[in-house]
């Protein structure tokens, strides 16, 4: 028995060896996916190694609302990326240089193609960038897909199908393996799925391209690498940062580590993964990607744990969360973490608070959040108090300050402005009508953006900046954005660039023998 069992490991560990692997490819989300089919297409024989199961596979993309961003002009997109990567560096000091951006320009204006030519269902939703104070914006343009991204995902998933493309689930990569010299020439692999051996050397020919994800749901680094803590993401549990260590063995250098796509967001106790939440009945967390403005149904606040406003709720939906994590040093407290929306009946009334557009109360549906939230009242995530005062004191806060700060809010309605905070005035609908609810939100939402270092042709480099021959990255596994974040679907619009980008370029390898 026990020869028997050395022996199948050996000729499946021979049969991995023997096979001509051009490009192997870590992770199957929307950059694997997009190099994975991209590099076939060229050519090259490709294997997919992917950590989770088939039958529960989720991916950030898949949960997404299946926003992707593109462009009207390149000079303006440029122009506008310059500036988002400028934003408080001075000089030299920027967040992603310039060849960098011109490769995500150039590649981003060819995305919507590259996807209808795939038989994508996508259509123009909105126009303009996240930031438009700053120059260039209005070169941004938000497709989004029908069905929004766990359609679009099935839609590659087939088309990668159809190539003949190997994908191999329950097979997480470990380590890459380098030659003498430093190049990267595979990766090892341990397989949890029982079919094959449970270690894998698997030969890269050319290269290995990196599309692991980000590290959401390892809790150590993001102690240590983020801004604020606790934070949490809407993905699964796959993401704990596997390709990032990988290559900083491999001697890649790190960047955008404290960087994050980042909102407000709820997480509950007995639920694994964070949700979006619909905060003013729209069908979105912000109203600000609505490409109409009418008048908002319901009102809402974001107060801190004392009950206190602290910034415009009409917030910059992947950049909020730098606002949450303002630290007390005199207190030694995140004061803002958690927050708080405050809402009355007239929320509860208008449809799910849980948002069904995308998250994991979206449309890949790993939790169904009922029509009447009812059974979120019940779980305990939305709290009711008959009165302010009963709500504050449900969720350990002064009366008293709860109070003023909605009399407050409801005179600003009452006058149609908001002094303090700008609030646009189409958003100013008193809480006066009782009871009254709130929801505990902390920052995150979408992803992390930090990993190893790459330059403009997808390769990673090391810390003198010199590209790691025959290893590659795409995605957001050492995203290209910086501390500020284009628009909604740019998240996408990079893996769908720089996973074209990676799979060209790591093609044109001369390869190893």
């Amino acid at each position: 028995m026990i020869l028997y069992r050395f022996l199948a490991i050996y000729l499946g560990q021979l049969f991995y060896n023997l096979q001509h692997f051009s490009i192997v490819i870590l992770g199957y989300g929307l950059a694997g996916v997009t190099a994975a089919i991209t590099a076939r297409d060229l050519g090259a024989q490709v294997i997919v190694l992917e950590k989770q199961p088939k039958e529960s596979h989720v991916t950030l993309s898949s949960i997404a609302g299946g926003f992707v961003l593109s462009l009207s002009d390149k000079t303006q997109a440029l122009e506008y990326m310059t500036a988002l990567c400028a934003t408080g560096g001075q000089g030299d000091n920027v967040w992603t240089d310039q060849h960098i951006n011109k490769a995500w320009v150039d590649y981003s204006a060819q995305n919507i193609d590259w996807l209808n030519k795939l038989g994508a269902r996508i259509r123009f939703y909105a126009r303009g960038g996240e930031f438009p104070e700053l120059p260039g914006s209005d070169s941004m343009m938000l497709y989004r897909h029908d069905g929004c991204g766990v359609h679009m995902m099935r839609i590659l998933y087939e088309r990668a199908a159809e190539r003949g493309i190997p994908v191999h689930y329950q097979v997480p990569a470990q380590r890459l393996i380098t030659d003498g010299a430093g190049r990267v020439v595979g990766a090892n692999a341990s397989d949890i799925s029982g079919k094959m051996p449970k270690e894998l050397n698997i030969r890269a020919t050319k290269a290995v391209i990196i599309c692991t994800g980000g590290f959401e749901a390892s809790e150590e680094m993001k102690l240590h690498y983020l801004r604020s803590y606790p934070m949490y993401f809407t993905g699964g549990d796959a993401n704990t940062g596997d390709g990032i260590r990988m290559a900083q063995e491999a001697g890649a250098d790190l960047w955008h580590m404290n960087c994050v796509s980042a909102r407000l967001c709820a997480k509950f106790p007995d639920f694994p993964t964070a949700f979006f939440i619909d905060f003013s009945g729209k069908g979105w967390s912000n109203r600000s990607m609505l490409a109409k403005k009418e008048k908002a149904i319901a009102g809402f606040i974001f107060v801190d744990k004392y009950g206190r406003r602290y910034m415009t709720e009409e917030m910059k939906p992947h950049a909020a969360a730098y606002e949450v994590g303002n630290y007390d040093s005199h207190k030694l407290e995140f004061p803002r973490i958690p927050s708080w929306s405050i809402f009355d009946r007239r929320r509860i009334e208008n449809g799910q608070v849980g948002q069904i557009s995308s998250g994991p109360s979206g449309p890949q549906q790993l939790y169904r959040w009922s029509r009447d939230n009812s059974a979120e009242l019940a779980r305990g995530w939305i709290v009711k108090g008959d009165t302010l005062a009963e709500l504050a004191r449900q969720i350990n806060m002064q009366p008293k300050q709860l109070e003023r700060t909605v009399l407050t809010w409801n005179a600003c309605c009452d006058t149609g402005s908001d002094p303090e905070f700008h609030r646009n005035p189409l958003e100013l609908v008193k809480l006066d009508n009782p009871p009254f609810f709130a929801i505990k939100l902390y920052p995150g939402g979408s992803n992390t953006l930090g990993g190893p270092r790459r330059n403009h042709k997808s390769q990673v480099l090391n810390p003198f900046g010199e590209a790691i021959p025959s290893l590659y990255a795409a995605g957001e596994c050492g995203s290209v954005y910086g501390l500020l974040y284009p628009a909604g679907g740019g998240n996408l619009a990079e893996c769908i660039a720089f996973g074209r980008i990676a799979a060209e370029n790591a093609v044109r390898e001369a390869g190893s023998k």
